[in-house]
């Protein structure tokens, strides 16, 4: 007798269309596997066909041309994963990568950021005969600023609350990031309004202020690179769906950073580049990088520390769902230090010399969650 074997996988009466798989097991007999869609023929994979048929070899009824059989027993109990697995997959879920891209300024609410003096001098007489007895100052000062920022961090969600409607995370992880800053100079001087009024600088003395004892700028751009690791506690709200939307978190950030400098005034004349009288060449030597200070004078003179930077950013952070605005705040990022030259002269007691520190904010976007 041909025997046919018809396996339905939705309900018990079945029909013959839709899909369907048939599998011939013989000379006389096969075996049909029938579902409405395709994707009904992939639940076989839950399927115990071994045990299907050693059950059906014991209590198959050689009569009966097609037999039904339900796919309830046969279903096989998935394995579970490992406990590690579990907590991956999980781990995922919750992890994001975020870009940032952003800017600086190196004041806020028109207050400067970091600023360090380096040239004070309340005494008219250094550039003016019979000076009079007025008030009077002249004082040099640099910030450091972030003309650019763009970096990357992988970070990671551990929830503290969930409700239903809003909730709370911390958050951490890690990033780099590159920096563009910029040294900014500023020159000041204030004076009693009838300080000039009778008398007159002297170019003898105004010459020696200017060409003795002011500073000159010896930097101005120079690039970073950071290392960070991030820790931020952050409150949401969610929408009717369940779904993140609104956020707002405070953080800090540790940094490991280095400098690099490009060239300054003075490297320059040394690109010099030697050719024959009928040569083609048009190209002198080339500088591509320098280290040196960033403001010096005939007594004085300032560097920076470039390498082995580790200081601490201030973040705050409000976004929608992908889309956030940062602002961020660090307020020791490297250590400005003076240094007497070998001919310094009694004119050093108008400079600092005490070391400081150099710090900057930024803010702009990050697209991630």
């Amino acid at each position: 007798m041909k025997t046919t074997i018809l396996m339905c996988l939705l309900a018990a009466n079945c029909s013959w269309a839709a899909d369907s798989l048939i599998v011939n097991a013989g000379p006389a007999s096969r075996v049909i596997f029938y579902g409405k869609t395709p994707a009904d023929l992939q639940k076989l994979e839950r399927l115990d066909l071994n045990k299907l048929l050693r059950d059906l070899n014991q209590t198959q009824d050689s009569t009966l041309g097609h037999i039904q059989l339900s796919s309830a027993p046969y279903r096989a109990t998935a394995k579970p994963l490992p406990k590690w697995q579990q907590y991956w997959q999980e781990y995922k879920k919750n992890t994001f990568f975020n870009l940032h891209l952003g800017m600086g300024s190196y004041t806020f609410f028109n207050q400067p950021i970091g600023r360090y003096e380096y040239f004070r001098l309340n005494d008219p007489s250094v550039f003016m005969d019979n000076p009079p007895s007025k008030r009077y100052t002249v004082f040099n000062s640099l910030w450091l600023r972030t003309r650019s920022v763009v970096g990357v961090s992988l970070v990671h969600d551990a929830y503290w609350w969930n409700g239903k409607r809003m909730g709370m995370k911390f958050r951490y992880g890690v990033g780099i990031e590159a920096l563009g800053l910029r040294y900014q100079y500023s020159n000041v001087e204030k004076m009693d309004p009838e300080l000039f009024s009778d008398n007159r600088i002297s170019s003898a003395k105004y010459d020696y202020y200017t060409n003795t004892l002011a500073l000159r700028a010896e930097q101005t751009d120079v690039r970073a690179f950071s290392y960070n690791f991030q820790l931020m506690p952050k409150v949401f709200l969610k929408n009717k769906k369940g779904k993140e939307t609104f956020s707002l978190g405070v953080g800090v950030r540790y940094n490991v950073s280095r400098m690099k400098q490009p060239l300054d005034a003075g490297s320059m004349l040394i690109g010099w580049g030697g050719y024959s009288i009928d040569s083609d060449g048009v190209l002198g030597g080339r500088v591509t990088a320098t280290s040196g200070p960033v403001i010096a004078s005939r007594d004085m003179y300032y560097a920076v520390k470039e390498n082995g930077l580790k200081n601490f950013t201030y973040m705050a952070e409000v976004g929608y769902r992908g889309v956030s605005l940062f602002f961020n705040y660090t307020p020791s990022f490297t250590q400005i230090t003076p240094s007497l030259t070998r001919f310094s002269t009694s004119n050093a007691q108008y400079y600092n010399q005490q070391s400081g520190k150099l710090g900057f904010i930024n803010f702009g976007v990050k697209i991630g969650r």
